[in-house]
């Protein structure tokens, strides 16, 4: 299993997984979601590698689900992170008026989210959880006040100050992860981390 291509492909898969997941590791986002498909038995190897390596970590936690019979999706977490920005008094406005429960919880939350996932929905709230501001969010939904402004790593609405700010934010944290993978292991960062 270790001489597998698919491991080595990228210079060890995990490695771009690891460097994909540094803003979730680093703080600077409070979760990701990541599909892999189950097609051919290299998808599954490469599937149970992020799980082993990620499974190790104190920093980040994940969720599997099933997504359609098509792939299994893991929801990769901050728990410190995705906890203080799901109670952010605006974000928890928003996410009561979707259906979340009006005595907030982290575990009744991320439940929640977790079980539309299950049922085959990618609901429109997931922004909120991975980190992309609430007008974002909501001009995502069909909000019309908010206007599109662009496209960069998510549709931006209206102003697009604090949306590049948080975009940046993310992008460093990524090049960081780089940075650091050039002199450690993924799995050295993700058990210190």
């Amino acid at each position: 299993m270790n001489n597998c291509f698919c491991l080595s492909k990228h210079n060890n898969l995990l490695s771009w997984y690891t460097e994909l997941l540094g803003p979730v590791l680093l703080g600077a986002k409070p979760a990701e979601i990541l599909s892999f498909p189950q097609r051919k038995d290299n998808d599954m190897i490469v599937t149970q590698k992020v799980k082993e390596l990620f499974g190790g970590s104190k920093q980040i936690y994940f969720k599997e689900m099933s997504y359609c019979g098509k792939c299994i999706k893991l929801f990769f977490y901050n728990p410190v992170i995705l906890d203080r920005t799901l109670r952010e008094k605006r974000n928890l406005k928003f996410l009561q008026l979707m259906g979340y429960p009006k005595e907030y919880s982290f575990d009744s939350y991320l439940a929640h989210l977790i079980n539309k996932i299950n049922l085959g929905i990618i609901p429109d709230e997931i922004g909120i959880f991975l980190g992309y501001p609430l007008k974002d969010v909501l001009g995502f939904i069909g909000h019309p006040s908010l206007k599109l402004t662009k496209v960069d790593a998510w549709r931006v609405y209206g102003d697009t100050r604090l949306s590049d700010q948080t975009r940046n934010s993310f992008r460093e944290a990524r090049e960081e992860m780089k940075r650091m993978l050039q002199v450690k292991s993924p799995e050295s960062i993700v058990l210190s981390a």
